[in-house]
Protein backbone atom coordinates (compact mmCIF):
# COMPACT_ATOMS: atom_id res chain seq x y z
CA UNK A 1 0.00 0.00 0.00
CA UNK A 2 1.35 3.58 -0.91
CA UNK A 3 2.43 5.68 1.73
CA UNK A 4 0.40 8.91 1.94
CA UNK A 5 1.52 12.35 1.01
CA UNK A 6 2.58 14.70 3.67
CA UNK A 7 2.47 18.18 3.24
CA UNK A 8 3.03 21.55 4.96
CA UNK A 9 -0.57 23.87 5.80
CA UNK A 10 1.28 26.34 7.29
CA UNK A 11 4.08 28.03 8.27
CA UNK A 12 3.59 30.22 10.98
CA UNK A 13 5.13 31.50 14.86
CA UNK A 14 5.57 28.57 17.20
CA UNK A 15 2.60 30.24 19.52
CA UNK A 16 0.66 30.44 16.39
CA UNK A 17 1.14 26.73 15.34
CA UNK A 18 0.55 25.49 18.73
CA UNK A 19 -3.16 27.21 18.85
CA UNK A 20 -3.87 25.50 15.46
CA UNK A 21 -2.97 22.46 15.81
CA UNK A 22 -4.76 21.85 19.07
CA UNK A 23 -7.76 22.77 17.02
CA UNK A 24 -7.02 20.99 14.29
CA UNK A 25 -6.25 17.52 16.46
CA UNK A 26 -9.97 18.54 18.40
CA UNK A 27 -11.59 18.52 14.63
CA UNK A 28 -9.85 14.70 14.29
CA UNK A 29 -7.07 16.16 11.85
CA UNK A 30 -3.95 14.34 12.50
CA UNK A 31 -1.10 16.92 12.48
CA UNK A 32 2.74 17.82 13.39
CA UNK A 33 4.77 20.76 13.78
CA UNK A 34 8.57 20.95 12.26
CA UNK A 35 11.56 23.38 12.25
CA UNK A 36 10.84 24.12 16.38
CA UNK A 37 13.72 25.38 17.71
CA UNK A 38 13.94 22.88 20.70
CA UNK A 39 16.36 25.44 22.67
CA UNK A 40 14.17 28.56 21.90
CA UNK A 41 10.95 27.29 21.12
CA UNK A 42 8.98 30.43 22.14
CA UNK A 43 11.11 32.34 19.66
CA UNK A 44 10.89 30.43 16.54
CA UNK A 45 8.90 31.95 13.55
CA UNK A 46 9.12 29.70 10.82
CA UNK A 47 7.29 26.27 12.43
CA UNK A 48 5.72 24.53 9.36
CA UNK A 49 1.83 22.69 10.15
CA UNK A 50 2.28 19.18 8.63
CA UNK A 51 -0.47 17.26 7.95
CA UNK A 52 -1.46 14.09 5.57
CA UNK A 53 -2.98 15.93 2.03
CA UNK A 54 -6.36 14.03 2.16
CA UNK A 55 -7.08 15.77 5.15
CA UNK A 56 -6.23 18.92 3.25
CA UNK A 57 -9.79 20.25 2.36
CA UNK A 58 -10.71 19.70 6.10
CA UNK A 59 -8.17 21.39 7.31
CA UNK A 60 -8.45 24.48 5.29
CA UNK A 61 -12.14 25.05 6.29
CA UNK A 62 -10.44 25.16 9.85
CA UNK A 63 -7.78 27.63 9.57
CA UNK A 64 -10.32 29.67 7.51
CA UNK A 65 -12.28 29.83 10.88
CA UNK A 66 -8.90 30.16 13.25
CA UNK A 67 -7.43 33.21 10.87
CA UNK A 68 -9.87 35.19 10.92
CA UNK A 69 -9.55 37.19 13.84
CA UNK A 70 -6.15 37.92 12.69
CA UNK A 71 -7.36 39.06 9.11
CA UNK A 72 -9.79 41.67 11.23
CA UNK A 73 -6.80 43.01 13.35
CA UNK A 74 -5.37 43.12 10.41
CA UNK A 75 -7.91 45.32 8.83
CA UNK A 76 -8.46 47.33 11.75
CA UNK A 77 -5.24 48.14 12.00
CA UNK A 78 -4.67 49.20 8.28
CA UNK A 79 -7.76 51.95 8.78
CA UNK A 80 -5.99 53.04 12.25
CA UNK A 81 -3.11 54.07 9.97
CA UNK A 82 -1.90 57.92 9.99
CA UNK A 83 -3.62 59.07 6.54
CA UNK A 84 -0.49 61.71 6.09
CA UNK A 85 2.96 59.69 5.37
CA UNK A 86 5.12 59.25 7.61
CA UNK A 87 9.04 58.64 6.99
CA UNK A 88 11.42 56.77 9.89
CA UNK A 89 14.75 57.59 10.07
CA UNK A 90 17.32 55.79 12.74
CA UNK A 91 20.48 57.10 13.00
CA UNK A 92 23.82 57.43 14.79
CA UNK A 93 24.79 60.68 13.86
CA UNK A 94 27.53 59.10 11.77
CA UNK A 95 28.44 60.45 8.15
CA UNK A 96 26.11 57.36 7.09
CA UNK A 97 23.06 59.03 8.35
CA UNK A 98 23.79 62.31 7.18
CA UNK A 99 23.59 60.95 3.92
CA UNK A 100 20.94 58.74 4.63
CA UNK A 101 18.79 61.94 6.40
CA UNK A 102 19.16 64.12 2.86
CA UNK A 103 17.76 61.44 0.74
CA UNK A 104 14.79 61.19 3.61
CA UNK A 105 14.17 64.71 3.85
CA UNK A 106 14.18 64.78 -0.48
CA UNK A 107 11.95 61.91 -0.40
CA UNK A 108 9.65 62.90 2.44
CA UNK A 109 8.91 66.16 0.64
CA UNK A 110 7.93 64.95 -2.56
CA UNK A 111 5.42 62.43 -0.34
CA UNK A 112 4.51 65.04 2.08
CA UNK A 113 5.21 63.23 4.47
CA UNK A 114 6.32 63.76 8.44
CA UNK A 115 9.82 62.77 9.22
CA UNK A 116 10.85 61.60 12.64
CA UNK A 117 14.62 61.05 13.68
CA UNK A 118 14.96 58.76 16.15
CA UNK A 119 18.34 57.82 18.02
CA UNK A 120 18.93 54.38 20.30
CA UNK A 121 21.34 54.87 22.73
CA UNK A 122 22.83 52.41 25.25
CA UNK A 123 25.82 50.30 25.35
CA UNK A 124 24.20 46.72 25.45
CA UNK A 125 27.86 45.44 27.02
CA UNK A 126 26.30 46.88 30.51
CA UNK A 127 23.36 45.20 30.35
CA UNK A 128 25.08 41.64 29.99
CA UNK A 129 27.26 41.47 33.20
CA UNK A 130 26.56 38.62 35.22
CA UNK A 131 24.48 39.65 38.55
CA UNK A 132 25.40 37.14 41.38
CA UNK A 133 25.29 37.37 45.16
CA UNK A 134 28.96 37.54 44.65
CA UNK A 135 28.83 41.18 42.53
CA UNK A 136 28.62 43.90 44.00
CA UNK A 137 26.20 47.03 42.23
CA UNK A 138 28.90 49.76 40.58
CA UNK A 139 26.63 52.81 41.26
CA UNK A 140 29.26 54.83 38.25
CA UNK A 141 27.43 52.54 35.90
CA UNK A 142 24.24 54.82 36.83
CA UNK A 143 26.95 58.27 35.83
CA UNK A 144 27.70 56.22 32.86
CA UNK A 145 24.13 55.75 31.82
CA UNK A 146 23.36 59.42 32.54
CA UNK A 147 26.42 60.36 30.52
CA UNK A 148 25.16 58.35 27.77
CA UNK A 149 21.53 60.02 27.63
CA UNK A 150 23.85 63.40 28.23
CA UNK A 151 25.75 62.84 24.92
CA UNK A 152 23.09 61.44 23.52
CA UNK A 153 20.68 64.80 24.00
CA UNK A 154 23.60 67.31 22.81
CA UNK A 155 23.99 65.15 19.41
CA UNK A 156 20.63 64.68 18.77
CA UNK A 157 20.24 68.57 18.95
CA UNK A 158 23.31 69.45 16.86
CA UNK A 159 21.68 67.01 14.17
CA UNK A 160 18.42 68.72 14.47
CA UNK A 161 19.97 72.04 13.65
CA UNK A 162 21.99 70.19 10.85
CA UNK A 163 18.55 69.10 9.62
CA UNK A 164 16.68 72.55 9.94
CA UNK A 165 19.92 74.41 7.97
CA UNK A 166 19.30 71.64 5.52
CA UNK A 167 15.50 71.94 5.27
CA UNK A 168 16.28 75.82 4.58
CA UNK A 169 19.16 75.02 1.70
CA UNK A 170 16.49 73.17 -0.30
CA UNK A 171 13.81 75.59 0.53
CA UNK A 172 11.19 73.09 2.45
CA UNK A 173 10.87 74.78 5.65
CA UNK A 174 7.54 73.50 6.01
CA UNK A 175 8.35 69.83 6.11
CA UNK A 176 7.70 68.49 9.43
CA UNK A 177 10.40 66.71 11.30
CA UNK A 178 10.07 65.07 14.74
CA UNK A 179 13.16 63.70 17.42
CA UNK A 180 13.14 60.64 19.16
CA UNK A 181 15.46 59.03 21.87
CA UNK A 182 15.78 55.46 23.54
CA UNK A 183 17.40 53.64 25.26
CA UNK A 184 18.03 50.14 24.34
CA UNK A 185 19.28 47.72 22.05
CA UNK A 186 19.42 49.62 18.45
CA UNK A 187 17.83 47.13 16.12
CA UNK A 188 14.89 45.84 18.62
CA UNK A 189 13.88 49.69 19.49
CA UNK A 190 13.45 50.58 16.06
CA UNK A 191 11.63 47.49 15.33
CA UNK A 192 9.49 48.27 18.12
CA UNK A 193 9.25 51.93 17.83
CA UNK A 194 7.99 51.62 13.83
CA UNK A 195 5.69 49.12 14.94
CA UNK A 196 3.67 52.25 17.24
CA UNK A 197 4.88 54.37 15.10
CA UNK A 198 3.63 52.97 11.54
CA UNK A 199 6.12 54.91 9.26
CA UNK A 200 5.52 54.33 5.28
CA UNK A 201 9.10 53.76 5.16
CA UNK A 202 12.06 53.50 7.23
CA UNK A 203 15.05 55.29 5.56
CA UNK A 204 18.78 54.60 7.06
CA UNK A 205 22.24 54.39 6.45
CA UNK A 206 24.00 50.83 6.69
CA UNK A 207 27.18 51.63 8.51
CA UNK A 208 28.11 52.46 12.71
CA UNK A 209 29.73 55.59 13.32
CA UNK A 210 31.83 53.21 15.44
CA UNK A 211 31.83 50.23 13.73
CA UNK A 212 35.76 48.53 12.53
CA UNK A 213 36.36 47.28 9.05
CA UNK A 214 36.37 44.09 10.21
CA UNK A 215 32.82 44.03 11.58
CA UNK A 216 29.67 43.61 9.05
CA UNK A 217 28.75 46.80 7.61
CA UNK A 218 24.87 47.74 8.37
CA UNK A 219 24.74 44.92 10.56
CA UNK A 220 21.66 47.13 12.57
CA UNK A 221 20.45 47.47 8.90
CA UNK A 222 19.91 44.21 7.83
CA UNK A 223 18.46 42.84 11.60
CA UNK A 224 15.84 45.97 11.20
CA UNK A 225 15.25 44.64 7.47
CA UNK A 226 14.37 41.38 8.80
CA UNK A 227 12.35 42.37 11.62
CA UNK A 228 10.42 45.47 10.11
CA UNK A 229 6.99 45.11 8.97
CA UNK A 230 7.27 48.11 6.42
CA UNK A 231 9.72 49.00 3.58
CA UNK A 232 13.07 49.70 4.67
CA UNK A 233 15.22 51.86 2.33
CA UNK A 234 18.93 50.91 3.24
CA UNK A 235 21.22 54.13 2.07
CA UNK A 236 25.17 52.37 1.51
CA UNK A 237 28.41 54.05 2.76
CA UNK A 238 29.66 54.28 -0.63
CA UNK A 239 26.63 55.58 -2.21
CA UNK A 240 27.57 58.68 -3.39
CA UNK A 241 24.14 60.88 -3.13
CA UNK A 242 23.40 63.37 -6.13
CA UNK A 243 19.73 64.44 -5.20
CA UNK A 244 16.05 62.83 -5.77
CA UNK A 245 16.03 64.12 -9.79
CA UNK A 246 19.05 62.40 -10.22
CA UNK A 247 17.44 58.84 -9.46
CA UNK A 248 15.25 57.41 -12.34
CA UNK A 249 15.65 53.84 -12.60
CA UNK A 250 14.10 51.41 -10.22
CA UNK A 251 14.94 47.47 -10.32
CA UNK A 252 12.83 45.22 -8.72
CA UNK A 253 14.50 41.71 -8.80
CA UNK A 254 11.25 39.70 -9.00
CA UNK A 255 11.04 35.77 -8.82
CA UNK A 256 7.41 35.49 -9.96
CA UNK A 257 5.88 34.97 -6.04
CA UNK A 258 2.41 36.38 -5.11
CA UNK A 259 4.43 38.48 -2.55
CA UNK A 260 6.09 40.44 -5.41
CA UNK A 261 2.19 41.70 -6.58
CA UNK A 262 1.83 43.35 -2.77
CA UNK A 263 5.26 44.49 -3.18
CA UNK A 264 4.79 46.56 -5.83
CA UNK A 265 1.50 47.94 -4.98
CA UNK A 266 3.46 49.52 -2.60
CA UNK A 267 6.41 50.30 -4.54
CA UNK A 268 4.49 51.91 -6.81
CA UNK A 269 2.90 54.28 -4.27
CA UNK A 270 6.28 55.03 -2.63
CA UNK A 271 8.34 56.21 -5.72
CA UNK A 272 5.36 57.59 -8.15
CA UNK A 273 6.46 60.96 -6.49
CA UNK A 274 9.83 60.54 -7.60
CA UNK A 275 8.76 60.49 -11.35
CA UNK A 276 10.94 57.14 -12.07
CA UNK A 277 10.62 54.19 -14.12
CA UNK A 278 10.01 50.44 -12.69
CA UNK A 279 11.96 47.47 -14.46
CA UNK A 280 11.02 44.35 -13.16
CA UNK A 281 13.85 42.18 -13.61
CA UNK A 282 14.51 37.67 -13.13
CA UNK A 283 17.70 36.54 -13.07
CA UNK A 284 17.22 33.10 -14.84
CA UNK A 285 18.86 29.91 -15.78
CA UNK A 286 18.95 28.52 -18.91
CA UNK A 287 17.19 25.43 -18.26
CA UNK A 288 14.38 27.70 -16.74
CA UNK A 289 14.37 30.38 -19.68
CA UNK A 290 11.00 28.92 -21.47
CA UNK A 291 9.09 28.97 -18.01
CA UNK A 292 10.33 31.75 -16.58
CA UNK A 293 9.52 33.85 -20.07
CA UNK A 294 5.58 32.75 -19.84
CA UNK A 295 5.99 33.71 -15.80
CA UNK A 296 7.11 37.07 -17.04
CA UNK A 297 4.08 37.30 -19.86
CA UNK A 298 1.83 36.36 -16.91
CA UNK A 299 3.32 39.43 -14.98
CA UNK A 300 3.14 42.02 -17.60
CA UNK A 301 -0.38 41.33 -18.33
CA UNK A 302 -0.93 41.83 -14.52
CA UNK A 303 0.58 45.21 -14.19
CA UNK A 304 -0.72 46.66 -17.58
CA UNK A 305 -4.14 46.09 -15.62
CA UNK A 306 -3.23 47.03 -12.42
CA UNK A 307 -0.76 50.00 -13.11
CA UNK A 308 -1.51 51.60 -16.47
CA UNK A 309 -0.29 54.97 -16.05
CA UNK A 310 3.31 53.92 -15.14
CA UNK A 311 5.83 53.42 -16.75
CA UNK A 312 6.96 49.55 -15.77
CA UNK A 313 9.65 47.58 -17.74
CA UNK A 314 10.11 43.60 -17.74
CA UNK A 315 13.67 41.70 -18.03
CA UNK A 316 15.11 38.22 -17.90
CA UNK A 317 18.42 38.18 -16.98
CA UNK A 318 20.06 35.38 -18.71
CA UNK A 319 22.95 34.28 -15.98
CA UNK A 320 23.42 30.90 -14.13
CA UNK A 321 24.76 32.75 -10.79
CA UNK A 322 22.03 35.09 -9.06
CA UNK A 323 25.09 37.68 -7.69
CA UNK A 324 26.94 37.74 -10.76
CA UNK A 325 24.08 38.46 -13.14
CA UNK A 326 21.99 40.93 -10.70
CA UNK A 327 25.09 42.91 -10.12
CA UNK A 328 26.16 43.44 -13.84
CA UNK A 329 22.81 44.04 -14.50
CA UNK A 330 22.16 46.98 -12.13
CA UNK A 331 25.99 48.64 -13.73
CA UNK A 332 25.02 48.28 -17.41
CA UNK A 333 21.44 49.56 -16.62
CA UNK A 334 22.64 52.45 -14.17
CA UNK A 335 20.18 51.23 -11.64
CA UNK A 336 19.89 53.98 -9.05
CA UNK A 337 17.50 51.56 -6.64
CA UNK A 338 17.43 47.96 -6.20
CA UNK A 339 14.34 46.62 -4.31
CA UNK A 340 13.11 42.87 -3.40
CA UNK A 341 10.86 41.11 -1.22
CA UNK A 342 12.54 39.56 1.69
CA UNK A 343 11.10 36.61 4.27
CA UNK A 344 10.79 36.33 7.88
CA UNK A 345 13.09 33.08 9.01
CA UNK A 346 13.38 31.81 12.17
CA UNK A 347 16.92 32.16 14.19
CA UNK A 348 18.84 29.43 12.66
CA UNK A 349 18.79 29.94 8.98
CA UNK A 350 19.21 33.73 9.55
CA UNK A 351 22.31 32.45 11.01
CA UNK A 352 23.93 30.29 8.23
CA UNK A 353 21.64 31.39 5.30
CA UNK A 354 21.56 35.04 5.00
CA UNK A 355 18.15 36.02 3.61
CA UNK A 356 19.00 37.91 -0.47
CA UNK A 357 18.46 41.31 1.51
CA UNK A 358 20.78 40.76 3.68
CA UNK A 359 23.29 39.52 1.23
CA UNK A 360 22.72 42.54 -1.12
CA UNK A 361 22.82 44.92 1.44
CA UNK A 362 26.58 43.61 2.15
CA UNK A 363 27.77 43.03 -2.00
CA UNK A 364 25.97 46.91 -3.19
CA UNK A 365 26.48 50.29 -3.41
CA UNK A 366 23.30 50.97 -4.71
CA UNK A 367 20.47 51.67 -2.26
CA UNK A 368 18.43 48.82 -1.65
CA UNK A 369 14.45 49.05 -0.58
CA UNK A 370 13.22 45.96 1.26
CA UNK A 371 9.22 44.62 1.21
CA UNK A 372 8.59 42.03 4.10
CA UNK A 373 6.51 39.41 2.63
CA UNK A 374 3.60 38.97 4.65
Amino acid sequence: MEEEKIITLATRTYEHAQIIKSLLEAEGIECFLENINLIQGAVADGVKIRIRESDLEKAVSTMEEVEKPELLKAEERKRGRPARARVLLPVDFSDYSSKAAEMALDWAARLDAEITVLHVFYNPVINTLPFTEAYVYDTSMDEMLIDLEEKAREDMKDFMGRMKKLKGDKGIENLTVKSKLLRGVAEDEIIHFSEEYQPTVIIMGTRGKDRKASDLIGSVTAEVMEGAKVPVLAVPEDFHYMGIDKMTRVLYATNFEESDFVALDKLEKLVKPLDVSITFAHVCEKSAEKWDQLKMEGLKKYVAEKFPKTKIDFDLVKNEDFWVGMESYVRRKEVDIISLTTHRRNIFSRMFNPSVGKRMLFHSTTPLLVFHAK
